[in-house]
């Protein structure tokens, strides 16, 4: 079974919507509330309907490939990112269904 892989506009899309959120509940520094919604950005499309693997995989995707670009691209785009980002690390919120919980 092949897993479908979103595009860049609906990784995007998924992740600007789960990162407003995290501004709704009233985080403001941007790296903390975009570690926030990489870490829902799986919870967040499961509840939006996708399949469970296809969204495990796509909130993976987004935080292996276009995160961690934050972090090399710099400008405004780091403001975005931290290396504290990551499971174990200080930003991690352990969160039993996180992007990255296995």
């Amino acid at each position: 079974m092949t897993i479908p892989r979103a595009s860049s506009e609906e990784l995007e899309s998924l992740d600007m919507f789960t990162h407003e959120s995290m501004h709704i509940r009233g985080e403001l520094n941007e790296a903390r509330t975009e570690c926030q919604a990489v870490q829902r950005n799986y919870r967040a499309a499961k509840l939006l309907g996708v399949p469970d693997a296809t969204a495990k995989r796509n909130a993976l995707e987004y935080y292996h490939v276009d995160y961690q670009m934050r972090g090399t691209i710099g400008g405004m785009q780091a403001a975005y990112y931290s290396d504290q980002c990551a499971p174990g690390k200080a930003l991690d919120e352990h969160l039993s269904d996180s992007t990255w919980a296995p």
